[in-house]
């Protein structure tokens, strides 16, 4: 999410469903100007994926860790207690990566939602097995003294996700958003992940660096997309163990069943290492 002191009132009418989605043909216009640059990494919660992170650190020399630790503020999500990371910076003041030039230091790495911008986009699952995705975008209005809307360039709302390459970005996205959906409404996460666990999963969200170097994965085996990818699905497995030790989820039944001291054998990296090697279950 992108969001400035401007946002607020149309995020909440986004959340309460009365925002009508656009079309991928609907036409608009937008330039960015000279005069207004960088209005818009001032001041502004940019929320990062874990994706994000990784692109960002590689970027810079950095692990997704050092990355977030220097750039980012970490917290628990209140909606879905779930680990929320935005550039800290950005929120407090002006973003670290705008320049004197006021130029984006770090562009062809910026993030999801810096490459959207002014396009919003807005996922939720509907019931079904498996849940349905449904998308809808939107534009955000311009912030104060934003010059760039109504320019002279014009853009179909497809037009602007190929040439910001966020079709790809959105995919690596949803897997994580599916995850936390899967956490929450099949899980039910929210009764039982506290910081603890927290701790336990954060490499799998943002410490590739540490799954690889434990398991002796290196990028020349499996690439940097394909580990995150192979990152979530272990996640979903740890996530799904936890959960039916506490009697949740579609596992919870089997642990039930089973024999004292039957249902999980060996540590945690022996639980996901088959899942990190193959990427399968």
């Amino acid at each position: 999410m992108f969001i400035g002191k401007v946002h607020r009132e149309y995020l909440q009418k986004l959340e309460e469903d009365a925002l009508r989605g656009l079309d991928k043909d609907h036409v608009f216009y937008f330039e960015c100007q000279e005069e207004c640059m960088g209005l818009c990494c001032q001041e502004i919660e940019i929320f990062l994926d874990p994706w994000d992170v990784e692109t960002l650190g590689r970027h810079l020399g950095l692990t997704g860790q050092e990355f977030v630790r220097r750039y980012c503020l970490f917290e628990l999500g209140p909606e879905w207690n779930w680990p929320v990371v935005k550039l800290r910076h950005a929120a407090e003041g002006v973003c670290a990566f705008l320049g004197d030039d006021k130029l984006c230091r770090v562009y062809p790495a910026r993030p999801r939602n810096c490459r959207a911008h002014p396009v919003a986009r807005a996922v939720r699952f509907a019931p079904g097995d498996p849940p349905r995705k449904e998308e809808r975008l939107f534009l955000l209005p311009p912030n104060p003294g934003c010059l760039c809307h109504g320019g002279s360039r014009r853009w179909t709302l497809e037009e602007w996700i190929a040439d910001s390459e966020l079709g790809h970005y959105h995919e690596l996205s949803d897997l994580h958003l599916e995850l936390i959906h899967y956490a929450v409404d099949t899980l039910r996460s929210r009764k039982w992940l506290h910081e603890d666990t927290v701790r336990m999963i954060i490499p799998f969200l943002y410490g590739p660096e540490i799954l690889r170097a434990r398991l002796g994965i290196p990028e020349t085996a499996v690439d940097h997309e394909e580990f995150y990818r192979r990152r979530l699905l272990a996640l979903k497995v740890i996530l799904t163990d936890l959960a039916a030790v506490l009697g949740y989820g579609p596992r919870a039944r089997r642990v039930n069943e089973a024999e004292p001291g039957t249902a999980f054998g060996g540590n945690l990296m022996d639980r996901v290492r088959p899942v990190l090697l193959t990427g399968k279950e």
